[in-house]
């Protein structure tokens, strides 16, 4: 309780707090000396006063949190203070596939091949794709010039995006203040956006501007930021950054709307659209879909404004380009970057970019090549930056849990289902970024943790890393880092039953018929070998070297023709040496929820069976 004052305490803006201090206060003078407020009419006055107070109290509070970026949790206020940094969040992002199409015999009915001109893929040519199940549409964003060889014409390196072409058109009117033009849908990839400009019938298209640097009076360019109901705004120049529109100028913005649900993987298209009439194709999809993300997050404006503010629009730390890289591809899962001279074998003059996509473990070789076009716009000439793939450790869990059924209504089944999903947790929580750790003891304690019936676990790992060999008629090495110590407790190690590493199959030069494999013989050599039957036939007991203290698997140079995999990938899968798993630079370490295996048994002697104790198994701690 407040001490009786002839003095208003303004500072503390409790509730109850303000009733106290207003009766207080009011104690303090002379007419309300000696008057009990409790119980009385003007207490309930007191209390509306002190009730109104604080309600001001908390919108005051509110207004002077939304001020700032840190501190603001309304997205129209972090966008409008992430603006006065110069950084604009990025909008929804459809999901995009690379494919190469051949219309067959294209020959109309007068027996003529028609002009290459008429066969020109247009705009917004529609395809199909089923994918988990469901219909999705994407379409081009561009036109297409094929090539013809005969009745096949051939269009190479399609764009399909994923989602609805559309078109918007403004007149420009300058007695409109500030004119802004608001597109018509909210879900809209600004990165896809084609804005032409009609002036005087003659058309221009014009482009976003990134860097006001390069802008003069006359440079034809647009802006673009989110309004406060979530929606793309186009303006454009001034006369003095870009030039200025004319009254009566007809403005065409064409755009693809964003579904909803992304189909990052597709990897099968139809036709839908016909071509001047044509619609006999073959598609192959070179790179599947990938790159489909929702507009950026509040949290991430807020992460990512500051370190762009910080980067001033030029390339000189390492900060810089993460910085950079992030702004260009807002659908980055995880980013690491190093300059040339830290990486093995040393690199001067460039700087190393590893990247892993949402949805997906790897760019495609269009995301890869728009990354590193846009950095080479700010980066130093002396500097060359290299876009790479996230090399990815997937770590294979096996684990045993044991509970007490009467601790519990779920089945061993659902028992086994919530350990896995938690396990898919501990991925999310721990493992989200370059710099995790995997600690084996602390996925046991969230194992233990999953429900109270579960009384123990015994869990055991393997790990599996991906190589992405050429196919080619001429011999390759290659090298495959796991980047920790593998599992040798002597020489010679399970030499008959293969080691502790084992692969997918593949094929190489001159034996079309036998499907190969590698593993290792304990002693440092790496072999590869096909089956007869459950019998290994090694066919290269030397066929590379493997370093047990620091996990580098060295393959000798050799001829591959094609791998069991659909990506042409051959998997290494390897037992540690050790529990805990660190990634060196540029690794991520990832659990998929394919690569948990859970079993769940019944722990008979917290059970109290009558067969308690007898015929207990308990699981050994290395499955190795």
């Amino acid at each position: 309780m407040a001490v009786k004052s002839s003095q208003l305490n303004v500072t503390d803006l409790d509730f109850d707090n303000i009733s106290d201090n207003l009766k207080n206060y009011l104690k303090g003078q002379t007419i309300f000396k000696d008057y009990n407020f409790e119980g009385s009419t003007l207490s309930v006055l007191v209390d509306l006063l002190a009730y109104a107070s604080h309600i001001g109290a908390i919108n005051t509070n509110i207004a002077a949190s939304e001020l700032f970026l840190d501190s603001a949790q309304i997205r129209k206020n972090v966008v409008s203070r992430a603006k006065d940094l110069g950084f604009t969040p990025s909008s929804e992002k459809a999901s995009t596939a690379v494919a190469t199409m051949t219309l067959r015999n294209v020959r109309g009915g007068d027996g003529l091949i028609p002009s290459l001109t008429s066969m020109i893929m247009p705009r917004g040519t529609i395809f199909r794709t089923t994918y988990e199940g469901s219909n999705y549409e994407f379409v081009t964003a561009t036109t297409y010039t094929p090539t013809v060889d005969g009745t096949t014409f051939t269009y190479s390196n399609l764009d399909l995006v994923q989602g609805t072409f559309a078109q918007d058109q403004y007149v420009f009117d300058s007695q409109l203040a500030n004119p802004k033009f608001v597109l018509s849908n909210a879900r809209v990839d600004k990165t896809r956006m084609t804005v032409t400009v009609n002036s005087g019938g003659v058309s221009s298209v014009y482009v976003l501007s990134t860097d006001v640097s390069t802008i003069d009076t006359t440079s034809k360019v647009y802006y673009t930021q989110e309004n406060e109901e979530g929606f793309i705004e186009i303006y454009f120049g001034d006369g003095t950054l870009g030039a200025q529109l004319l009254d009566g100028d007809i403005i065409s913005i064409d755009y693809i709307i964003v579904d909803e649900q992304h189909a990052d993987g597709a990897s099968k298209f139809t036709q839908i659209s016909a071509i001047n009439g044509y619609s006999d194709s073959q598609l192959v999809v070179t790179s599947n879909a990938s790159g489909g993300a929702e507009k950026e997050s509040i949290e991430s404006i807020k992460f990512k404004a500051t370190k762009f503010y910080t980067s001033q629009n030029r390339l000189v730390t390492l900060n810089d380009y993460k910085a950079k890289v992030q702004e260009y591809y807002p659908n980055a899962d995880a980013v690491a970057v190093w300059g040339g001279e830290d990486n093995n074998p040393p690199e001067y003059g460039k700087v190393f970019v590893a990247l892993k996509p949402n949805n997906a473990d790897y760019l495609s070789d269009t995301e890869k090549k728009l990354v590193k076009d846009n950095l080479n716009k700010l980066n130093m000439l002396t500097v060359r930056p290299e876009i790479i793939d996230a090399d990815i450790i997937k770590i294979l869990i096996t684990t045993t849990i044991k509970y007490n059924p009467s601790l519990t209504t779920l089945t061993a089944g659902e028992l086994a289902t919530l350990t896995k999903n938690t396990i898919n947790q501990f991925d999310t929580d721990e493992l989200n970024g370059f710099d995790a750790i995997f600690r084996h003891s602390n996925l046991l304690k969230v194992i233990d943790a999953a429900d109270s019936a579960i009384l123990s676990n015994t869990t055991n790992i393997r790990l599996k890393k991906k190589l992405k060999p050429t196919v080619s008629t001429n011999p390759k090495g290659y090298t495959v880092s796991m980047g920790n110590a593998l599992f040798n407790p002597h020489a010679g190690h399970n030499a008959d039953a293969g080691g502790i590493i084992s692969t997918t199959g593949f094929k190489v030069g001159g034996d079309s018929v036998n499907t190969y494999y590698f593993d290792d013989d304990g002693k440092g050599n790496l072999r590869r070998y096909y089956l007869s039957g459950a019998t290994r036939i090694y066919k290269d007991s030397a066929a590379g070297t493997v370093n047990y203290a620091t996990g580098l698997i060295s393959i000798n140079a050799f001829i591959l023709t094609s791998t069991v995999n659909a990506d042409t990938s051959i998997d290494f899968t390897v037992i540690p040496s050790g529990n805990d798993v660190v990634a060196e630079r540029g690794n991520l370490i990832d659990i998929s929820s394919d690569d948990i295996k859970v079993t769940a048994e019944v722990d008979t002697i917290a059970s109290g069976e009558s067969s308690a104790g007898v015929g207990y198994t308990s699981t050994s701690t290395s499955s190795y």
